[in-house]
C-alpha cells in the first residue's frame, strides 16, 4: 500500500468513526466496502440522510441533501453540486439515460432524487465541522 492509499484510509477510518458516533444505519444499510449509509437526526429533529464513500479507490466523499448542506458554515471544503434536474440525462451518442451520480444513493429515498452536495473530506477536522453543523438544525 502506498503511503497515499494509506494516508486515505486513515482518513476513511476516522470519518467513520465519527459517522458511528452521531448518527445510525440509515434503513438502506450500508453497502460492503464501498459506501456507508447513514441518518443523523438534529437537534431540532430533522432526519438527514448521509452517505460516505468508503472504498479504496475513491476520495473520501460525503453526500447530503442540498437543503441541508446551505445551513452549514462556509469552511472552505471542497463541495459539488449536483441538481435533481441534472438526473437521468442522455448519453452523448443519445441511447442510454443516466443516472447522474454515485449509483448507491438510488437505494436511499430520502436522497435518490432531490438535489444534492457532495463534500470531498480532505481533513478529519472537515468531517467534523459538517456533523457538528447538521447536529445542530
Amino acid at each position: 500500500m502506498t503511503e497515499a492509499a494509506k494516508t486515505r484510509a486513515d482518513l476513511k477510518r476516522a470519518c467513520l468513526a465519527m459517522l458511528d458516533a452521531v448518527a445510525i444505519e440509515h434503513p438502506a444499510g450500508h453497502q460492503g466496502v464501498y459506501v456507508a449509509r447513514y441518518l443523523l437526526v438534529s437537534r431540532g429533529g430533522d432526519r438527514i440522510g448521509l452517505m460516505f464513500e468508503k472504498g479504496e479507490r475513491s476520495a473520501a466523499n460525503l453526500w447530503l441533501a442540498r437543503r441541508f448542506a446551505s445551513a452549514l458554515p462556509e469552511a472552505g471544503i471542497v463541495m459539488r453540486d449536483y441538481p435533481a434536474s441534472a438526473l437521468h440525462q442522455l448519453s452523448a451518442d443519445g441511447k442510454e439515460r443516466s443516472y447522474g451520480r454515485h449509483s448507491a444513493l438510488k437505494s436511499m429515498r430520502d436522497l435518490a432524487n432531490v438535489d444534492l452536495v457532495r463534500f470531498t473530506i480532505e481533513r478529519p477536522t472537515e468531517m467534523r465541522l459538517i456533523l457538528d453543523g447538521l447536529a445542530e438544525l
